[in-house]
């Protein structure tokens, strides 16, 4: 199994998973935590299963064409504070989800060898909301926790997802560095290619880079439609060698509505399907980005019609 480093630096083409929360409440019906979201659902029988069924469609559907995938642990609001708050303080659940992931990948023999699995961590707040994000020391001690124990349980990498403000995706980044594992960092942004609190991705990507060792592997954006990364390429402070090095790829949303339309909306957002996909494929292969999936809104169709996409592109 390569290293997720040197994967990154080779493969010209790297799936993700697509939307499991989103599909767990909108589609399966199942009550999420206030507190953990879907962390403790590895604990629960029924859940579990579903959980255990969700992951693997996304697998089955890049172990068809051999593609490597990025799968990311239940754990995105399990950090220290929250599991106390649930009741979870003497249970390992960031472990648990590990090696719940694990025992999945297990199931797959040699191809197991293309699923490289993530510790999914989140900011601590509101992730459309940059007014409540951490400073950057208190950052730093917030998510140690959280960043030590999915390290410890052994993840390919850690990634830090959904992140709308550049001083505490900068505290995340050096908890993260601290652990000695690679780790990626993914943000929200407008149609500027800005992060929520008004950062560009050209500053966000400097400023970490310079003030974190190991520094990133690189970054993303997520919980956003590929139109808008599109369009935030396309501007002047983000149209430069150090943004088209650094961003990695997108987790895509299917509406291209902003985060204050979105936040806490009551039905699943969609814009035109085809467009979705042919817009991911234009990021590939115009953009050079490599890691590619979804996030809210997406499912085992969206996935893979992109693969189509992508490989018909190859051809």
């Amino acid at each position: 199994m390569l290293k997720i480093e040197d994967l990154i630096a080779t493969a010209p083409l790297i799936m993700t998973e697509g939307a499991v929360v989103e599909r767990l409440r909108r589609e399966f019906k199942v009550e999420l935590d206030p507190y953990l979201v879907h962390s403790g659902f590895i604990y629960n029988s029924s859940n579990r299963e579903i959980l255990r069924g969700i992951y693997k469609g996304y697998i089955d559907i890049v172990y068809k064409r051999e593609l490597p995938i990025l799968i990311f642990t239940p754990t995105r609001r399990a950090n220290e504070e929250r599991l106390v708050q649930a009741g979870f303080n003497n249970i390992d659940i960031n472990g648990d989800c590990v090696r719940f992931l694990s025992q999945i990948r297990d199931e797959y023999g040699n191809f197991a060898k293309k699923i490289y699995i993530g510790g999914i961590m989140g900011c601590k707040n509101d992730a459309y909301k940059a007014q409540e994000s951490l400073e950057t020391d208190e950052a730093e001690r917030f998510h140690r926790f959280q960043a030590e124990a999915l390290s410890n349980a052994g993840v390919d990498f850690l990634y830090g997802a959904t992140l709308p403000a550049y001083v505490e995706a900068l505290g995340l980044a050096k908890a993260m560095a601290k652990t000695k594992k690679p780790y990626i960092l993914s943000f929200v942004i407008r149609n500027d290619g800005k992060l929520l609190d008004g950062t560009s991705l050209h500053e966000a990507f400097v400023g970490i880079d310079s003030s974190v060792n190991p520094k990133p592997l690189g970054y993303m954006v997520n919980c956003i439609h590929p139109s808008v990364l599109e369009r935030s390429l396309q501007e002047n402070w983000n149209s430069n060698i150090i943004v088209k090095q650094r961003l990695l790829g997108i987790q895509s949303n299917t509406s291209s509505k902003s985060p204050e339309e979105l936040d806490n909306s009551s039905s699943v957002e969609s814009d035109d399907f085809e467009s979705l996909i042919d817009t991911m494929v234009a990021l590939h292969f115009e953009y050079g980005l490599k890691v590619m999936g979804g996030c809210c809104g997406t499912n085992n169709k969206h996935i893979e019609k992109m693969v189509e996409g992508f490989c018909k592109g190859k051809q």
